[in-house]
């Protein structure tokens, strides 16, 4: 009996541990200067993407986040010294062929889906339309943990083609497994994703 609940309190630890393990996020998105594409993009699509997501820098805004782990600086800017991905979009704008739309680090606990909350990305140009002011790119980022690392991007790029405003988006749900770096490509825009144990 006692080795059966011994093994029981074990288990409910080892699932704790998980839900709570925090790591080191870092996202680099960009635009690709001068894309050529043949393909044909859907016209009339607009963003939409998981609610409750977090604003990395302002975490308090989301009534859904942890107060503990704000506490403990989750979701919030880390310095340059901690941007493993500056030096490749250093190198990356030196050729011309590429514009960063956003760039940050910061730390945040990963669990299961249903706790970890979505990050809101915002970033790029802010561009006038008939119904105001809307931001080049926006959506957000569902990371999870099960067997492995998971992120689910649902992040909208405003562009332009053949004199046309419309929205293309990344949306490839990817394991994060045996790497450190993932690239999310896309004819026009595209991402690297860069996560490591804090």
């Amino acid at each position: 009996m006692h080795r059966a609940l011994l093994l029981v309190v074990l288990v409910l630890f080892g699932n704790t541990a998980i839900a709570q393990s925090w790591y080191k996020v870092e996202v680099l998105v960009f635009a690709q200067n001068n894309a050529s594409s043949e393909e044909i993009w859907a016209t009339g699509l607009q963003p939409h993407y998981a609610s409750q997501a977090v604003p990395i820098g302002q975490p308090e805004a989301s009534e859904m986040a942890d107060p503990d782990a704000i506490a403990r600086g989750a979701w919030q800017p880390l310095s340059q010294d901690d941007e493993v991905l500056r030096y490749m979009l250093e190198r990356m704008e030196g050729t011309g062929d590429y514009r960063e739309l956003y760039h940050a680090a910061w730390e945040q606990p990963i669990g299961s889906k249903a706790e970890t909350l979505p990050v809101y990305v915002r970033g790029g140009q802010t561009l006038p339309t008939a119904d105001g002011e809307i931001p080049e790119l926006e959506g957000t980022l569902q990371f999870s943990k099960s067997r492995y690392l998971h992120v689910t991007p649902q992040i909208w790029f405003n562009t332009e083609s053949n004199g046309e405003r419309l929205y293309v988006d990344i949306d490839e749900k990817r394991r994060l497994a045996g790497h450190q770096v993932y690239y999310f490509d896309h004819a026009l825009f595209g991402m690297l994703v860069r996560i490591t144990r804090a």
